[in-house]
């Protein structure tokens, strides 16, 4: 992170990219669904979470929801991703219910589902352990999980930015519990706000460790943090492209044993995230359909269609893969 060769580190980064995946980059094409954005722990950090008697508040019934799904899936969506706040209204059935209905709709859209932070939330509040949460998710159909939730795993960092949050360590015995049920997970990293290179790497490590001991994860996804009409709108945005670049590049080589390092389009700008597949990334993210939570913190991307991201990685003369976010192939695109 200290360094002064950008390039140097960022042609070591690549090069290992290349070594795993040569030229091939992958991208998805996806509905976003995030079902409520009423949640209790109301994050410094968020600019999507409300009250329960806020204006904008809403809460989506498993038959909307079966509606977007519908609708969506007549638009090569191959998957959904969902991930929302912390309901007092929400419970397992509510989710069984969900993923049963998508899976009538479109057997072979990929669910993809429910950050540990949701997944601890549902286990307490069902009383019942992780290992019996995670079989009934799954048997009602839940493909993979995202990474969200992991922020910065030092607790001191979290007492600033999430302090009603489950802890890192938590975040980290949710994931491993998903992962000995089957279920491969993302890691996140939110990072630009208060933490340090230190913190940065020590979160790093930790994944690094857990993911020598389950082989779990599927992919690392930096988070660029989008401070506006967050509880830190004070904190200046990073746009340093230099210290962006670092981030993908020391990702990559920091986590050796992921196999991914995805550079979300819509954290970035569709452009840069361009710019990251040669700094150590393989992964654009997807087409995000309907995204929310960081559009709520002023990111300016909007949706983009596939065949725009297709455009995009061949410009780098790269070749894009269409995947779900279990990185099984749709079509790889010549």
């Amino acid at each position: 992170f200290r360094t002064d060769d950008l390039f140097g580190l960022g042609k070591i980064a690549n090069g290992r990219k290349e070594k795993i995946h040569g030229t091939k980059i992958h991208f998805g094409v996806s509905l976003n669904i995030n079902h409520t954005n009423i949640c209790t722990l109301r994050c410094p950090i968020c600019a999507f979470s409300t009250d329960r008697d806020a204006d904008n508040a809403y809460f989506l019934s498993p038959d909307e929801i079966s509606a977007r799904v519908e609708k969506a899936a007549h638009h090569d969506i191959s998957e959904v991703h969902i991930v929302g706040g912390l309901h007092d209204g929400i419970n397992l059935d509510y989710f069984k219910e969900m993923f049963t209905a998508i899976g009538q709709i479109s057997p072979a859209m990929n669910i993809n589902a429910l950050t540990a932070t949701e997944c601890d939330f549902i286990s307490h509040k069902e009383d019942i352990p992780l290992d019996q949460l995670f079989r009934e998710l799954k048997e009602a159909g839940l493909g993979s999980m995202p990474g969200g939730g992991a922020e910065i795993l030092d607790e001191a960092i979290r007492q600033q930015i999430t302090p009603l949050k489950i802890s890192g360590e938590r975040w980290l015995e949710v994931s491993r519990a998903a992962h000995q049920a089957g279920i491969k997970t993302n890691a996140t990293m939110l990072w630009g706000h208060v933490e340090s290179y230190a913190d940065r790497v020590e979160h790093m490590l930790k994944l690094r460790e857990l993911q020598d001991q389950t082989n779990g994860f599927k992919s690392f996804v930096p988070l660029l943090f989008h401070p506006q009409n967050t509880q830190l709108s004070h904190l200046p945005k990073v746009t340093s492209a230099a210290e962006i670049l670092k981030v993908y590049a020391a990702s990559r080589l920091v986590l050796d044993n992921f196999p991914h390092i995805k550079a979300l389009w819509m954290y970035l700008g569709l452009k840069f995230a361009t710019v990251v597949l040669r700094f150590g990334a393989d992964d654009m993210g997807a087409t995000s359909y309907d995204e929310r939570i960081v559009h709520a913190a002023g990111s300016q991307s909007t949706s983009v269609s596939k065949d725009k991201l297709v455009h995009q990685i061949q410009s780098m003369q790269l070749t894009p893969y269409e995947v779900d976010s279990n990185y099984r192939l749709i079509k790889k695109h010549a």
